[in-house]
């Protein structure tokens, strides 16, 4: 079976699923862009390709925009050369223009989404536009149950959603367990952290607006003195933060760290008790996973898809309502502590990349029947 597979950009985890796939199918992969403009250079540390990969020309803007006709040209000189054409993604005038196309054509294609979070307040035309590129779709892959209500919210046919395990963490990556105070203490030592606090909590990430650190700074400047948070990232809002911090008397007690690459994110996190991530908006969001799989219980936003699918209250962390700041400030003092770390490392074994590509060759498996 050969296969077309169209994605934004070279994500480091795409490539890890793709270059699996391809031991299996004839894989061919476009490329709208080499990078998005809000991701550090740094985050795309993995080059080599088991498929054939194409980049395509065209204009860039925005963080992650694409235009030009090149993909819609090159679907409508090789699609019969394909046994499946999947569009991971609807949202580039790029994706728009070649959906269109094949929807106009009759050519059949399947869309891959990542996540999806439903906007129940949109503008009608773009309500409209969405619900035509997604409904026309002759079937979906899909990570979780919130993904799968963001389709079906948009046309899609419930009966045509196929799950998929969606992960950027090998078993390997997992702590075989949870880590002693000790041993933290030591990892603190070895990354210049003070070892003077009683509780440690992690963020990491982009630093921009709807990451939400802002709120998270907020809120941890009225925790007790005996907290500590590390910011780990880039972005445009950190010489907000750095202000934040100065103003509030908060410089021995928040500390923000430069972006890390994954495998050096994830020995880093050996130093902390817990994570916590206030996103305004996340359409899955791998940080959970990463975090969980270092055995630290996490706070998570409402508004971050993967939340649902990661967390279970008392289990393994918290889901909150970024607009209850009592509830957010009551879990990080007093709930958060309670939490078994060895759940966390259960959950993380569930989510793995080993997983994920099971799952997606047990779906293609499915298409050539």
């Amino acid at each position: 079976m050969k296969i077309l597979f169209v994605f934004n950009h070279p994500a480091p985890y795409k490539l890890n699923l793709l270059n699996e796939i391809a031991k299996f199918y004839e894989l061919d992969v476009i490329f709208e862009r080499k990078s998005n403009s809000n991701r550090p250079k740094d985050f795309y540390y993995q080059e080599e390709c088991n498929f054939n990969v194409k980049f395509l020309n065209g204009i860039y803007f925005g963080e992650e925009n694409h235009f030009s006709f090149a993909l819609k040209k090159f679907i409508k000189q090789n699609h019969k050369n394909y046994d499946l054409i999947i569009m991971n993604g609807y949202s580039t005038l790029s994706e728009i223009i070649a959906i269109n196309y094949m929807i106009k054509h009759k050519i059949k294609y399947i869309l891959y989404v990542n996540g999806g979070v439903i906007h129940r307040v949109e503008k009608n035309i773009k309500k409209k536009l969405k619900t035509y590129l997604i409904s026309n779709a002759n079937m979906y892959f899909s990570p979780c149950q919130k993904s799968d209500e963001f389709l079906v919210y948009y046309g899609a046919n419930k009966e045509k959603i196929h799950n998929y395990i969606y992960s950027t963490i090998y078993e390997k990556d997992i702590l075989n367990a949870p880590l002693t105070l000790k041993e933290k203490q030591l990892e603190r030592e070895k990354n210049g952290l003070p070892n003077d606090f009683k509780y440690y909590f992690v963020t990491f990430g982009q630093f921009i607006d709807r990451k939400n650190n802002m709120l998270l700074l907020e809120l941890f400047s009225k925790l007790p003195n005996y907290n500590h948070l590390t910011l780990v990232g880039s972005g445009a809002e950190e010489n907000k933060y750095k202000e934040f911090i100065k103003k509030h008397n908060m410089e021995n007690r928040v500390k923000i760290i430069p972006f890390k690459k994954q495998p050096s994110l994830l020995k880093f996190l050996h130093c902390f008790d817990y994570f916590i991530s206030l996103s305004k908006e996340d359409i899955y969001g791998h940080m959970i996973n990463e975090a969980l799989s270092q055995g630290l219980p996490t706070i998570a936003s409402n508004r971050i898809v993967s939340s649902y699918n990661l967390i279970t209250n008392n289990y393994n962390g918290f889901i909150v309502d970024i607009l209850d700041k009592d509830h957010i400030l009551n879990i990080m003092q007093t709930l958060i502590n309670k939490i078994d770390q060895s759940n966390c490392l259960n959950t993380s074994k569930e989510n793995t990349i080993e997983k994920m590509i099971t799952t997606h060759l047990e779906i293609l498996k499915e298409f050539e029947k």
